[in-house]
């Protein structure tokens, strides 16, 4: 339902990348847009835009921001994390090196503000404060998940603030910019904010899932990384919550060990996710906040038919394979 809006994306990304200057430093920036990817908030910036009656040309620029930015915190964040894949190719710290990852991104980022401006709607100062709100909490939410890497323990309420900080706030703001570009009602921007969040936490629980249960196999993401880098996520939390208080300092000193030889480590700790099924708590904790989305659709102030469409999307993140 987003492909046409992905496709006037991609085309003006195309000319983004064509205009760069030809010099090494761009390189890593041409390669990671150039990778393509869902776009998914970038587009859904573009139908909240069209749903509540603007003008998706006019909402074009602050589109590319968002994907901009996105692809900044995705450099950075992979030079953190050390993950040698990124939709199937080579990592930009992997292809070149840590500081031209560091610098790419930086430069990355500077763009991303260039672009939104530069926009036919500059003007409104509220377009440019939540991008800016936004990518405070974004740097944020990442400080957080790279402090939990050196905790036994990280609690659920403290987990989830991490992923509504880190991801999910980039989803309420691509949403919301799109509705200030259409002039919605003030009640519309908050719910439809609150529907992005919601959902984007939603997003990131079912992507915990993926990590560790794929429905196929993807090509395009080293598979169960997140266990492999010792990484915190909804499963890792609620196994530690339900293991039995002797096994527990064993179970996480696997967590956290790199001596454990991937393949092996990786299925010991699935086997005690199995045992425990927190799968079904993840599936749980999903639902829950994309209930929480449902509820905010259903404040919006939009006709039947273009709620649904909304729905529909939601419907897609929550049951995508890959």
């Amino acid at each position: 339902m987003l492909s046409e809006y992905k496709i006037k994306l991609d085309k003006k990304l195309d000319e983004f990348l064509k205009e760069l200057p030809d010099l090494h430093i761009y390189e890593p920036i041409k390669h990671i847009v150039g990778l393509g990817g869902k776009r998914f908030r970038s587009s859904v910036l573009l139908l909240i835009a069209d749903l509540f009656g603007g003008d998706v040309n006019d909402a074009i620029d602050e589109a590319i921001s968002i994907e901009l930015f996105h692809n900044f915190t995705l450099i950075h964040d992979d030079i953190m994390d050390g993950a040698p894949l990124r939709r199937g190719k080579e990592t930009v710290h992997v292809k070149w090196d840590e500081n031209t990852g560091i610098l790419s991104g930086d430069i990355l980022y500077a763009i991303s503000n260039q672009v939104i401006a530069k926009s036919v709607n500059s003007h409104n100062s509220s377009i440019n404060q939540l991008f800016q709100k936004t990518a405070i909490q974004v740097c944020e939410g990442q400080a957080m998940d790279m402090a939990f890497e050196s905790r036994k323990e990280v609690h659920i309420e403290h987990y989830i603030k991490m992923i509504e900080l880190k991801t999910a706030v980039l989803v309420g703001c691509a949403m919301q910019i799109g509705a200030l570009v259409a002039k919605a009602s003030t009640a519309n921007l908050k719910n439809i904010y609150d529907f992005g969040v919601n959902l984007g936490i939603a997003f990131q629980i079912h992507d915990d899932i993926l990590d560790v249960y794929p429905e196929k196999q993807n090509f395009g993401k080293q598979v169960a990384g997140d266990i492999i880098e010792g990484k915190k996520t909804v499963l890792s939390i609620k196994a530690i919550e339900k293991i039995q208080h002797k096994r527990k300092k064993e179970f996480i000193d696997l967590l956290n060990s790199n001596e454990v030889v991937d393949l092996k480590k990786i299925q010991l700790v699935i086997d005690v996710y199995d045992e425990l099924n927190v799968l079904n708590d993840a599936v749980h904790l999903k639902n829950k906040y994309y209930q929480l989305a449902l509820e905010n659709l259903s404040k919006l102030s939009l006709s039947d038919d273009k709620k649904d469409k909304l729905k529909t999307f939601a419907e897609f993140l929550m049951n995508r394979d890959y």
